[in-house]
């Protein structure tokens, strides 16, 4: 149960840190808090839930805490549309920062499992290249790399970048001229 209580005071030391480099009046930082981050979240809950009973509901309770987007004469109507866009996104954001373990490394969880199927033990540098491979490398169908996604930001070309600052190996050695 400890834990649980530090994960929670974590998530919202989190929330309240990103909020202070933000521009946003009390009364707009209570309605993320109450409203906009749990109806976001659910909403990223609703998406991952396997169970189409269980899935209903998360999604009419995100449906209902996010309504307040749609009103014209609701808490969110009164303020101009950059902001409220800034609003929702931030809010996308903190509730991004609540996350079950496993969903941030499952798709690399599962590239290892299947390249370790095969062979029983990878050495350290050998996970290191895997784990580059497929964090800037591998690309998903709309062209975007796990690091593109995690970091937000543009990152180079790996090719270019180990032809750029990687020798040439060396030749092999010539093995007939050593079994003489």
């Amino acid at each position: 149960m400890a834990n649980l209580v530090s994960t929670i005071a974590f998530f919202w030391t989190m929330v309240d840190q990103h909020l202070e480099n933000k521009d946003f009046s009390g009364e707009e930082k209570i309605l993320l808090k109450d409203r906009l981050i749990p109806g976001f979240y659910l909403s990223f809950v609703a998406e991952k839930e396997k169970d189409k009973v269980r899935k209903e509901l998360i999604q009419q309770q995100s449906a209902e805490l996010l309504s307040i987007i749609g009103q014209h004469d609701g808490l969110i109507s009164g303020i101009n549309p950059e902001k409220t866009a800034s609003l929702i996104q931030s809010a996308k954001e903190c509730a991004q920062f609540f996350q079950r373990s496993s969903s941030c490394v499952k798709g690399r969880n599962a590239q290892l499992s299947l390249r370790h199927h095969g062979i029983h033990r990878l050495s350290d540098s050998h996970l290191q290249a895997q784990t580059v491979i497929h964090n800037v490398h591998i690309k998903r169908e709309d062209n975007t790399t796990p690091a593109l996604r995690f970091f937000e930001a543009e990152h180079g070309n790996l090719l270019e970048h180990l032809l750029n600052n990687m020798d040439y190996p060396p030749r092999p050695r010539n093995r007939l001229a050593m079994a003489a």
